[in-house]
């Protein structure tokens, strides 16, 4: 899930940004800070910092992490009385144990029918799964995005870049915005 978010949440940052460094303090390629209107003033956030930290990702992952777990639960536990049936119905088979051929057939049907049911529940579980997590991307990067926007407007900035390569470590706001993230959230009651 985190390389999905990861991906979705670089969609939704204002702009990713490819800074170089020389070592040089003088002359480097670091925007300047003035009164002047034609300045450009650029900040940046850690990602993995601000998710790491975040309470709401923090949340959901744990959310997300139980029902992927229930799911495998669920499928696994499943998956063993099919395999359970079909051993029982091989065994029946290798001793004739079946008293008809018409009888033979109708569990072997039956051992079909019920494996294509395990097919359509995985299907079905795999697929509200992503559908929720799609959901608790978008809340989370447009939580991010609300926050981003505001921190840049309320302190001016020209731009909010997310992992530069190289950057002054003044310039980093991640705490910042983590610390108006966290305060913005509020638990579900459980």
């Amino acid at each position: 899930m985190k390389k999905v978010f990861f991906k979705s949440l670089m969609a939704a940052f204002v702009v990713a940004s490819f800074v170089q460094c020389t070592g040089k303090t003088q002359n480097s390629v670091a925007p300047t800070f003035s009164n002047d209107s034609n300045s450009l003033s650029v900040v940046y956030v850690r990602q993995d910092s601000l998710l790491s930290q975040y309470n709401l990702y923090k949340e959901l992952s744990e959310e997300n992490l139980k029902k992927e777990e229930n799911i495998r639960a669920t499928l696994n536990s499943k998956q063993r009385s099919l395999e359970k049936d079909a051993m029982e119905f091989q065994h029946k088979l290798e001793n004739n144990a079946f008293a008809t051929r018409e009888r033979a057939e109708q569990e072997q049907n039956r051992i079909m029918q019920k494996q294509q049911e395990l097919q359509a529940l995985t299907d079905k579980l795999s697929a509200e799964l992503a559908t929720e997590t799609q959901k608790n991307l978008k809340v989370l990067a447009d939580s991010v995005q609300s926050v981003l926007n505001d921190v840049r407007k309320e302190f001016g900035y020209s731009m909010i870049i997310s992992d530069p390569l190289c950057a002054d470590e003044s310039l980093d706001i991640t705490s910042l915005v983590v610390e108006r993230l966290n305060s913005r959230y509020k638990p579900a009651a459980k």
